[in-house]
């Protein structure tokens, strides 16, 4: 695994290319899913821990939820502080590495959404999941949105070009079947020539794996489903949609 390679992959043109091309549709699906999955209720206090630029935050914090956000980029935390106070939102917006977290039962629920688990070494996940079984209160729920490894190898896709409107986008994935980590190289060439390259190195889970190192953080299954239409999970789904409660 190339350390901490996530402290570089979300720069600016990951926002400008990647998340800025998500849209607004999906994200509102999205939070639908995490608010009936997750049993939320008006006031609820929610971590949406790898936030991003808060996509979800702002959304929450909308609907009238106390939202804390946290993520290891300076920038995007800055940008959602911005975001949240044009918006008269109140967001509290951290900028932090996630295996730093340390709360107590304090929160009614817990999100980790856009395949943002499993950036670290297994060890380091299984105490990431650990800290999250710690931080929410009991009755709490902690939601986590991954692809799922047995259908990204079935559908394994090796090297794909992807026309845009600002140039070219190009990645190239690898798999280690030993550590089942998928290192993916991303290129963009943007139509002035300029090109742009970054690395992810990510640690892919399937289901049965997910349930056995969440059984040991204290965890167990409450919801799963295979999509962000709640389509129950099967092998061939391309996500994995846990609801994880406490045992």
């Amino acid at each position: 695994m190339e350390t901490d390679w996530f402290k570089f992959y979300f720069d600016d043109s990951y926002e400008d290319y990647i998340l800025g091309e998500i849209p607004e549709e999906l994200t509102e699906e999205q939070v639908r899913l995490i608010e009936d999955t997750l049993d939320l209720k008006v006031g609820s206090k929610i971590l949406d821990l790898c936030c991003g630029i808060g996509r979800h935050s702002i959304a929450l914090a909308k609907k009238g939820y106390n939202v804390t956000a946290i993520d290891y980029s300076f920038s995007y935390i800055e940008e959602l502080k911005n975001r949240a106070e044009e918006l008269s939102l109140s967001i509290n917006a951290i900028s932090m590495d996630a295996r730093e977290i340390n709360f107590k039962e304090e929160f009614d629920a817990i999100i980790i959404m856009f395949v943002s688990f499993g950036y670290f070494n297994d060890i380091e996940n299984e105490e990431l999941l650990k800290k999250l079984a710690l931080a929410i209160k009991n009755g709490g729920k902690i939601l986590i949105d991954l692809e799922n490894r047995d259908y990204i190898l079935k559908h394994f896709i090796r090297e794909k070009w992807r026309e845009k409107d600002y140039g070219l986008l190009l990645e190239r994935h690898k798999f280690d079947p030993i550590s089942s980590r998928q290192k993916t190289k991303r290129i963009i060439i943007l139509n002035s020539g300029e090109k742009k390259e970054t690395f992810r190195d990510i640690r892919l889970y399937s289901a049965h794996e997910l349930i056995a190192i969440a059984n040991n953080a204290n965890l167990k299954v409450d919801k799963l489903y295979g999509d962000y239409d709640r389509t129950i999970f099967h092998i061939n789904a391309p996500r994995l949609l846990f609801s994880f409660m406490k045992n």
